[in-house]
């Protein structure tokens, strides 16, 4: 069967999709090649011309290092941008206040505190964002990404009927249809098991659908999710493109 692929939600910068009729493995290469082949841009180079803030200049450039830039996909692997810091006191230095030559490119968000300056004290830094992926740092993974199993309720013969798993169930998401136990919206179960605790009969049993997952993805470096994603797929595509031609040319 052909892979079918549903938009849940997305709240809080959090987009969950259900993916159906994919394997374990097949869903999990999905979600290592958005940590280790999506790119995306992260400072990388940061020369501190003055620094009169208490902070020392590792801790500063550590700090400038990790922020999330917002990647422009038009940027290819290796390219870097200029990003300018420059600052007095008295002040609290945001990351709002670096500056890109690059008008497309900018930090995504502008509210990180990222030292304080007193007055008289300045600061001024050149930065150069990379584009790269997470396969050489952790600051190149464009989004934090997750799945898990779609639950599945496995109701016996023993079940009576009493409706305590129903009333436990602190989403509402257990219903009666006729005399049997449904679970009404499984992408919305947590898993936390108090359905089946409240069956004295211990008539319940949640399974999982090997088939179906829902995958989590919040976006950190200004990528909507689906680009995020279709960027990770074409990566592992071209991995597998380049291990059918080394197994060609294997003896």
């Amino acid at each position: 069967m052909a892979i079918s692929v549903k938009k849940l939600d997305e709240k809080d910068g959090v987009a969950r999709y259900l993916v159906n009729d994919v394997s374990p493995v097949f869903i999990n290469a999905v979600r290592r090649s958005v940590m280790l082949h999506a790119p995306c841009l992260a400072v990388e180079d940061v020369s501190i011309y003055e620094n009169g803030s208490v902070m020392f200049d590792e801790f500063l450039a550590h700090r400038l290092g990790m922020l999330p830039i917002k990647t422009d996909k038009s940027y290819k692997e290796g390219e870097s941008v200029k990003l300018v810091l420059e600052k007095e006191g008295p002040c609290t230095v945001y990351s709002k206040d670096i500056k890109s030559t690059d008008p497309k490119i900018e930090v995504v968000d502008k509210d990180i505190p990222i030292t304080k300056l007193s007055k008289g004290q300045k600061i001024k830094v050149e930065m150069q964002a990379v584009m790269n992926s997470g396969k050489l740092h952790a600051k190149w993974q464009p989004a934090i990404v997750g799945y898990r199993e779609v639950p599945e309720l496995a109701v016996s013969k023993d079940c009576n009927g009493c409706m305590e798993c129903v009333k436990e169930c602190p989403l509402d998401l257990l219903e009666m249809k006729g005399k049997k136990v449904v679970l009404k919206d499984p992408c919305k179960c947590t898993l936390c098991g108090a359905c089946s605790y409240a069956c004295s009969k211990e008539a319940l049993k949640l399974n999982f659908d090997s088939k179906s997952f829902i995958l989590a993805i919040e976006p950190i470096a200004g990528l909507s999710a689906k680009e995020t994603i279709a960027s990770s797929v074409k990566a592992l595509l071209g991995k597998s493109k380049e291990l059918a031609k080394a197994l060609q040319k294997a003896k």
